[in-house]
């Protein structure tokens, strides 16, 4: 069972040393900043210390960065194009996922962010309905609903005709591929529907993940750099498709005026680190705090699943966040020496 009381007590201690500068490795939003250290602003962040979804903040991947020139790669013409080329090869390096006939996706576009790519897909489909799983990510809701685009939750309705799915795999709330997906697949295409499929989190995916990617209902494929390494504000992501796009992200990416600071980043990084970096080194990392906080490991190395530990609460940044039950690891991961010196590590 999970030990609620010794998560919300570590929480508050994150949230605190949050407030007093005093982590190992300080937050990379403002939002990880507490204003002062009344109870209110401590409670706030304290809600999200385990509730994101963003990367370990690796000190060996942040060093490196840091020592990176990437001030050499602006005046590189060529630069998005070699990671574009490198992409793929370095994503399916890690043979235990088994990614079939992804070498069918020949048009691998640089996007600033996933968010770029999830844009320029509700452009596309604006006049569909807008499909996705309870769990996914929160902010394709608060879109859709503050533009006044049609969407609806799959569990509460079957795929029809003019229905348009995004899913991440492995799913963003369990870590694994989500039991509805080979069905959802199936209905879109009985209803001539396109899927996206979101890779977000697959290399820091622990188990295998297999799936045929030359499924006539998926036609695009996103991935982010944000939740494997600490580079989530260099807004580093690619989309993948079959055929060549015809939007504003593509048509940006022709005309060469992508962000070659970023796309020059995102090639070094694939030139150090390897795909299942992250897995391999917090694996053992993961079990240890599931263990002493009494959650279940998630086959993504820095989530877990649990009880809910902010029950009867706000949900955390999004009425549409539905991921309480999730919890990221990666500050207990990053704050060892802390936690050690305050008895939560021997």
């Amino acid at each position: 069972m999970t030990n609620i009381e010794l998560v919300k007590e570590i929480s508050w201690v994150l949230s605190l040393a949050s407030a007093k500068n005093k982590l190992d490795v300080p937050g990379e939003y403002v939002w990880a900043y507490p204003k002062d250290e009344n109870f209110s602003e401590l409670q706030a962040r304290s809600r999200s210390i385990f509730s994101s979804g963003n990367a370990i903040k690796d000190p060996t991947v942040i060093e490196y960065v840091q020592k990176c020139d990437i001030n050499k790669h602006l005046r590189n013409p060529w630069i998005v194009n070699a990671f574009e080329e490198n992409f793929v090869s370095w994503l399916t390096a890690n043979t235990k996922h088994n990614l079939q006939n992804i070498d069918l996706y020949k048009y691998i576009g640089f996007s600033a962010g996933t968010q770029e790519s999830f844009a320029n897909f509700y452009l596309k489909n604006r006049n569909k309905r807008f499909r996705v799983l309870r769990g996914e990510y929160w902010w394709h809701m608060d879109v859709w609903s503050a533009l006044g685009i049609d969407w609806a939750y799959i569990e509460d309705d079957d795929i029809k005709t003019n229905d348009i799915t995004i899913c991440s795999i492995p799913f963003a709330l369990t870590g694994k591929k989500h039991k509805y997906l080979d069905s959802i697949l199936e209905q879109s295409l009985k209803h001539n529907c396109d899927v996206m499929l979101d890779f977000i989190y697959l290399p820091n995916c622990t188990r295998p993940i297999e799936i045929d990617l030359a499924h006539d209902a998926i036609s695009e494929i996103t991935f982010s750099f944000s939740k494997t390494f600490p580079v989530q504000c260099a807004k580093i992501a690619v989309r993948l498709t079959k055929h060549k796009p015809n939007d504003p992200m593509q048509i940006s990416n022709d005309e060469n005026i992508c962000n070659r600071l970023s796309a020059g980043l995102a090639y070094d990084i694939i030139q150090k680190f390897p795909v299942d970096y992250m897995p391999r080194k917090y694996n053992n990392k993961q079990k240890f705090w599931c263990d002493k906080l009494g959650l279940d490991t998630s086959p993504v190395v820095h989530f877990a699943t649990g009880e809910d530990y902010i029950k009867g609460q706000p949900a955390w940044f999004s009425k549409f966040n539905n991921q309480q039950g999730r919890y990221n690891l990666g500050m207990l991961f990053e704050n060892e020496k802390l936690l050690k010196s305050l008895g939560y590590l021997s």
